[in-house]
């Protein structure tokens, strides 16, 4: 069976800073799978070479057996969709446009004008918006949710995309206990049958979300395993989450 992802021996520096050495890791289709890691470990360049906001130096990215590697953030959109540490909502815009604009840009070129004849694109905008339970705020520019919401709506405009591989990196950040609980069980209900693949900080949010788990020091993936497996990795232990963990 083709893998939702892989990722093959990737390297990637900066001047002489080698900040990927030679990265390995395996997704399967339909698998939530998180990235733990030091800061500094290369966690969102991994992210920024999978999406295609920049190049590798050497190794390879393929997902459903097509080889991306090095394409540009336009082509790599298709078959993936990516929300970031900060919020990067329109925030001039109402929400349903924000959700409207991503729907739009996935849909193919050819298909566009029939979309908009047919309010299908209104459709899946409005649907989206009841997922992610901002369907009360339609109407309101998007600067003007609170943080929390402007991070479900992100998720939202991934989601929008139809993509079937999604990257979320650190959606819980800046997030009290509360707000991140309820984030998390957006992620779950909005993203059943998606593939995920996540870089968190948040250890409770990992373990309860993940079903497996990759850790990324140095550079490198010193342990990819289920999230228990991981708890108990002497390794990973020292390296990273310490002996209470």
């Amino acid at each position: 069976m083709t893998s939702a992802l892989r990722v093959e021996g990737l390297v990637k520096r900066f001047g002489a800073t080698e900040v990927l050495r030679g990265v390995d890791l395996r997704i399967e289709n339909g698998e939530r799978h998180a990235i733990i890691g030091p800061n500094g470990a290369g966690k969102s360049t991994l992210f920024d070479l999978i999406s295609g906001r920049a190049k590798p130096d050497a190794g390879r990215i393929v997902t459903q057996g097509v080889d991306i590697t090095g394409k540009p953030p336009q082509r790599v959109s298709r078959v993936l969709a990516r929300s970031f540490q900060t919020t990067s909502v329109f925030g001039r815009l109402s929400v349903f446009d924000n959700l409207r604009c991503a729907v739009l840009g996935a849909a193919s070129s050819r298909w566009v004008d029939r979309w908009f004849r047919s309010h299908a694109i209104d459709e899946r905008a409005r649907a989206m918006l009841d997922a992610i339970g901002l369907s009360s705020r339609a109407d309101e520019p998007a600067a003007r949710l609170t943080y929390a919401e402007q991070r479900a709506l992100d998720l939202g405009i991934a989601l929008a995309t139809d993509a079937p591989l999604i990257l979320l990196d650190e959606p819980t950040a800046g997030m009290n206990r509360a707000e991140a609980a309820r984030a998390l069980a957006l992620i779950r209900a909005t993203t059943q049958g998606r593939t995920l693949l996540v870089i968190e900080h948040d250890m409770d949010a990992v373990f309860s979300l993940a079903d497996r788990v990759s850790v990324l020091v140095r550079g490198r993936v010193i342990a990819s395993d289920a999230p228990d497996a991981i708890r108990r990795n002497h390794d990973v232990q020292e390296a990273y989450l310490g002996a209470a963990a």
